[in-house]
C-alpha cells in the first residue's frame, strides 16, 4: 500500500486517523501536517522554497532541481501538477495499490495550503488522462466519501480505513 497525500480539505479528516505507511508521497508542504518519506513539488516556487530534511525524498521536474532535489524523468511529468508528480514517482517505486487522498478535483477548488494565488482549479482533462494511463501501471484508487472527477476507482474513507489499519 502506497499513499498519496494531495492538498484537498478532504484529507484533513483522515490525516490524523490512519497510521504511517513504509511508503508515503505528499504534495508540496505535506510534511508540515505528516511525516512521509516523499515530497514532490511541480512548481519552483514552492522547490525554492522548501528546506529539506534528512531522511526525506523530494522530487520535482528535471528542470526545477536544486541541491537536495532528485529530478522526475518520465514523459507524463510535462504539464500536471504536484499530485499527478506525486502519483508519477509511486509508480516508479513500486507497483503496489495506490490511495491517494485528498483528491478532490471537481468538489472544490480549495487547498489546504495557500500558495497566494487563490483559489484555482486543480486538474484539466489532459491530467485526468494523465491520471489513467498512470492506473495501467498500477492499481490506484481515490478514497473519498464523494464522487470526484476522476477515472479510477473511489472508495470511501471508512474502506480506506479499514484496510489502512490491517
Amino acid at each position: 500500500m502506497i499513499l498519496v497525500w494531495f492538498n484537498g480539505p478532504s484529507r484533513q479528516s483522515i490525516i490524523q486517523h490512519t497510521p504511517p505507511k513504509p511508503v508515503e508521497i505528499g504534495c508540496n508542504y505535506i510534511r508540515r501536517d505528516r511525516a512521509v518519506s516523499h515530497v514532490v513539488a511541480y512548481d519552483a516556487p514552492v522547490v525554492n522554497s522548501m528546506e529539506t530534511e534528512d531522511g526525506v525524498s523530494y522530487h520535482t521536474r528535471t528542470e526545477h532541481v536544486i541541491p537536495g532535489w532528485r529530478g522526475i524523468n518520465d514523459p507524463l511529468i510535462q504539464g500536471v501538477n504536484s499530485g499527478i508528480a506525486a502519483v508519477i514517482v509511486a509508480t516508479q517505486i513500486s507497483r503496489d495499490d495506490i490511495y491517494i487522498i485528498g483528491c478532490d478535483w471537481g468538489l472544490n477548488n480549495d487547498t489546504v495550503y495557500d500558495y497566494g494565488r487563490g483559489e484555482l482549479r486543480k486538474y484539466s482533462n489532459p491530467i485526468r488522462k494523465v491520471l489513467k494511463q498512470l492506473a495501467q501501471r498500477n492499481n490506484i484508487l481515490v478514497v473519498s466519501d464523494q464522487v470526484p472527477d476522476v477515472p479510477v476507482p473511489v472508495i470511501s474513507k471508512y474502506q480506506f480505513l479499514e484496510q489502512a489499519h490491517k
